[in-house]
């Protein structure tokens, strides 16, 4: 068994406080690890330009406040060692991408020391005096517009407690109480402010997410009555083509003036006819993705469902582009298990995976994918493989999150996917993770309780 499969048996043994208290604490070191992660891509293009500022702001401002406007402390190792440390961030193009994995811990490391540490220490040892009282609110203030709450507070806490610490343990000035004071109320108010601006971007993505599933709905019932139109005018003319020949031929016969028809025109025109009505089908499935994407996952009735029927019907329905694009795609349903959950919802996460791994396999030019159903001793699971590009290192631990997306990596279109395919799968008690190696391939891993759990 692999490291993973010896995980998984030694995490169903356990207690089930356990169990919740380890759930708990995954849960909470991820959404402090995608915040990081979230925040750092979205900084990441002006990296460079922090880095710049870092690598020359450090000593350019030791010569102002050393010589041309000095003050009681200055200390240029201090600055030398955060020039240094913000040079990688000023090379961060060059970065290999086995180190990706690292910048974004990296950034908020060298933005920790930078702002709440540097200034916090530097106001310390000054004696709090108004030059550096009011660089210190500057920093809480830059400190706002790059980070979230919980990073914004948990940086803020720890570069401060590291620089009152660095005082104590050093020779240090006197400690200035009454400037400190009267300052306290003013940095106590740039704290408490920039939490709820930063809790005003998550009321931001959830106005992204009303706006997505209202124009969704919007969008596809529009489209309903047109496409439902072109459907039976298309359905008028199969029926009426084989009476519009046999009137032609019956025409030319009597010596009629007619047109010549060929029977290669005729079939031409009947594929034509497959054809719209092929795309109406595909636009079909795509409204009936955006409505299933944007309908309330908790208003979805479930029932027993077969995960075979739900691998063929993903299969058999998915608007494949070309017969070479269906052909990449293969299926293995020789196993088959049933689980309490809906149909719909699997069929449209099946579609979201087929979808993603047909994109990045044909933008790479390479590979296959093939969809199975295991019920064995690892459990009952629906996967889907793809030999593909695989995932970049760094990218891998976020592609669930919601309005992640990037041009760059793996997900693409409005990042929400992938989200939802979690979201519907942890409501109907299962699960979803990904293994991928990049340049090699990725796979996803949909698993599901046994019937009688689900039911309990």
């Amino acid at each position: 068994m692999t490291n993973t499969e010896n995980t998984r048996t030694l995490h169903r043994r356990a207690p089930r406080w356990l169990r919740l208290g380890w759930w708990f604490l995954k849960r909470s070191w991820q959404r402090f690890e995608t915040a990081i992660f979230t925040r750092a891509r979205y900084s990441e293009p002006k990296m460079r330009w922090m880095g710049a500022l870092g690598v020359f702001g450090f000593p350019a401002y030791w010569f102002i406040w050393a010589k041309l406007l000095p003050q009681p402390y200055e200390s240029l190792g201090l600055r030398l060692f955060g020039s240094a440390l913000f040079l990688p961030l000023f090379l961060v193009r060059r970065w290999p991408n086995k180190l990706r994995a690292w910048l974004p811990l990296y950034w908020y490391l060298a933005m920790t020391f930078a702002l709440p540490f540097f200034f916090s220490y530097m106001l310390l040892q000054n004696g709090a005096n108004v030059a550096w009282l009011l660089s210190h609110l500057c920093s809480v203030f830059l400190m706002v517009m790059l980070f979230d709450m919980w990073s914004f507070l948990v940086t803020n806490i720890v570069g401060t407690l590291l620089a009152l610490t660095l005082y104590l343990l050093s020779p240090a000035t006197p400690f200035a109480t009454d400037p400190l004071l009267f300052y306290s109320p003013v940095w106590g108010f740039a704290i408490l402010s920039g939490s709820i601006f930063s809790l005003s971007h998550s009321m931001s993505n959830q106005a992204r997410i009303d706006a997505i599933i209202a124009a969704s709905n919007n969008i596809a019932h529009e489209l309903r009555t047109p496409l439902a139109s072109v459907r039976i005018a298309t359905q008028a003319v199969h029926r009426f083509l084989p009476l519009l020949a046999e009137s032609h031929r019956q025409a030319s016969e009597a010596g009629l003036p007619v047109p010549e028809l060929r029977d290669s025109q005729l079939g031409r025109l009947s594929k034509a006819m497959d054809t719209i009505g092929g795309e109406v089908e595909h636009a079909n499935t795509v409204i009936d993705m955006l409505l299933v994407a944007a309908r309330p996952i908790g208003e979805v009735q479930f029932e027993k469902v077969s995960a075979r029927e739900c691998v063929n019907e993903a299969f058999e329905r998915y608007p494949f582009g070309s017969q070479h694009e269906r052909s990449r795609v293969a299926v293995d349903t020789a196993a088959d298990f049933e689980f309490v959950g809906s149909r719909l919802l699997v069929v449209h996460v099946l579609f979201n995976l087929i979808k993603n791994a047909l994109f990045h396999t044909g933008r790479a030019g390479k590979g296959t994918i093939t969809l199975s159903v295991h019920a064995d001793a690892l459990g009952r699971r629906i996967t889907c493989y793809d030999s593909g590009p695989g995932i970049p290192p760094d990218v891998l631990p976020h592609i669930f999150e919601r309005f992640y997306s990037s041009a760059a990596d793996y997900s693409t279109g409005l990042g929400v996917g992938l989200a939802f395919t979690r979201s519907a799968l942890e409501r109907m008690g299962a699960s979803v993770y990904c293994q991928s190696t990049f340049g090699e391939f990725t796979e996803f891993t949909l698993t599901f309780p046994h019937v009688l759990e689900n039911n309990t």
